[in-house]
C-alpha cells in the first residue's frame, strides 16, 4: 500500500528523529507550594496528553484523504516525545522569565546546540499564574472529548524564546502565553527558523492574549 507524505513540518520532524534521540519541551517550574506539589504531576500528564491528542488528530485528519498517511510515522514521533522538567525550588522559585531564559540559554550553549533544534530554541515556564489556569485540567476529560468539543476556559503555559530579537522599543517581550492545546502547532510553527514573535503577532484579540494555534 502506498501512503501520502505527512505535512512538511511533520515529515521534517520524522526525518530529524532519525538522528535526534527525542523531541519535546524543557519545562521550568517556578511556583512551589503544597497546592502546586499536588497538582504538578497531573499538569505534566495533561500537557503531554494535549501534544499527543493534537499529533494524532492531525494523523486522523490526513488519513481521511486517499491514500492516507502512514500511521507508523506518527507512532514513531510520539514514541520519541520527552519533556524535560526543571524544578529546583532553591534556584527557580519565583524566577523571572529573563532568569529562566538565561539558564536555558546557558545550558543550550554549553551543549553546543544553539539554534540547533526546536527543543533548543524555546522552553516552557509554569509559574503561579499559569498554574492557576491548569489546576482543573483533566487528562481523562481531554481524552473523552468528541470532535465537536467546545473549548473550555483558557488555560496556558508560558513559552520563552532563547535569544529573541527584541529591543527597548519592542512590544514583544520575548515570551508568550500558549494554550497547551497549541503546543504541537507551536512546535511546527517554530521550524525553518521561525520566531516566537511571529506566533505572538498572529494572535487574535478574541484569544485573550493566549496563543491558540493558527
Amino acid at each position: 500500500m502506498s501512503f501520502a507524505p505527512p505535512p512538511g513540518s511533520t515529515a521534517e520532524l520524522h526525518n530529524r528523529l532519525q538522528s535526534e534521540p527525542h523531541w519535546g519541551y524543557t519545562i521550568y517550574r517556578t511556583t512551589f507550594s503544597a497546592q502546586a506539589d499536588a497538582a504538578f504531576p497531573t499538569i505534566l500528564r495533561y500537557l503531554d496528553a494535549c501534544v499527543k491528542k493534537s499529533l494524532f488528530s492531525e494523523c486522523a485528519s490526513y488519513s481521511e484523504n486517499s491514500p492516507g498517511v502512514d500511521h507508523a510515522i506518527y507512532q514513531g514521533i510520539w514514541a520519541k516525545y520527552q519533556s524535560i522538567v526543571v524544578g529546583d525550588a532553591a534556584r527557580f522559585a519565583g524566577a523571572s522569565m529573563e532568569s529562566v531564559r538565561d539558564h536555558f540559554e546557558a545550558v543550550v550553549e554549553g551543549q553546543g546546540r544553539r539554534d540547533f533544534f526546536n527543543s533548543d530554541r524555546m522552553c516552557i515556564v509554569i509559574d503561579e499564574e499559569s498554574l492557576l489556569t491548569l489546576l482543573d485540567a483533566s487528562v481523562e476529560a481531554l481524552e473523552a472529548e468528541g470532535p465537536n468539543h467546545v473549548l473550555e476556559t483558557t488555560r496556558f503555559v508560558k513559552v520563552v524564546e532563547a535569544w529573541p530579537t527584541v529591543d527597548q522599543y519592542d512590544s514583544f517581550p520575548g515570551w508568550m502565553e500558549c494554550s497547551p492545546r497549541a503546543m504541537w502547532d507551536l512546535w511546527k510553527m517554530m521550524g525553518d527558523g521561525e520566531e516566537v514573535r511571529n506566533s505572538w503577532e498572529d494572535m487574535d484579540d478574541m484569544d485573550g492574549g493566549v496563543y491558540c494555534g493558527p
